[in-house]
């Protein structure tokens, strides 16, 4: 008897994934975070009513330094002006301690333990996708 080769599950690459993700960090933030009058005001710098390409939403901390756990994790992220976003890096300190101001320091504290959290990024990816498209505001 010949044997068949097993066809494997294709998966999506993690790069769609990640663009899914995003897409709905923005939709469930741009909803969220929204005045009455639907403006956002920048989270660093509290430049008024942003729009188009100066509505941004930034990290707390570098995206490049952060795990697969924290990456796309509301609680670090908020709307920012590309003038803090892009050319002032994202102003890193005045995120910070505006964070701290908010919601005091055991929260960050703990928002600090979860950044040194592992986990598989792929299968955490794609239970966070499910997740976050089950949002509806």
């Amino acid at each position: 008897m010949k044997r068949k080769k097993l066809r494997k599950k294709s998966k999506q690459k993690i790069s769609t994934i990640q663009i899914k993700i995003w897409n709905e960090c923005r939709r469930i933030l741009g909803i969220r975070l929204a005045d009455k009058n639907g403006k956002v005001d920048c989270f660093t710098c509290n430049a008024k009513d942003l729009q188009g390409s100066n509505r941004q939403l930034g990290h707390l901390w570098s995206k490049a330094s952060l795990g697969a756990y924290m990456k796309y994790d509301l609680r670090i992220l908020k709307w920012q002006c590309s003038g803090c976003n892009i050319w002032q890096g994202g102003r890193g300190a005045d995120f910070y301690a505006r964070m701290l101001r908010e919601n005091g320091q055991e929260y960050m504290e703990k928002l600090e333990k979860d950044r040194q959290m592992t986990v598989p990024a792929y299968d955490y990816y794609f239970s966070l996708l499910d997740r976050y498209r089950l949002i509806k505001l």
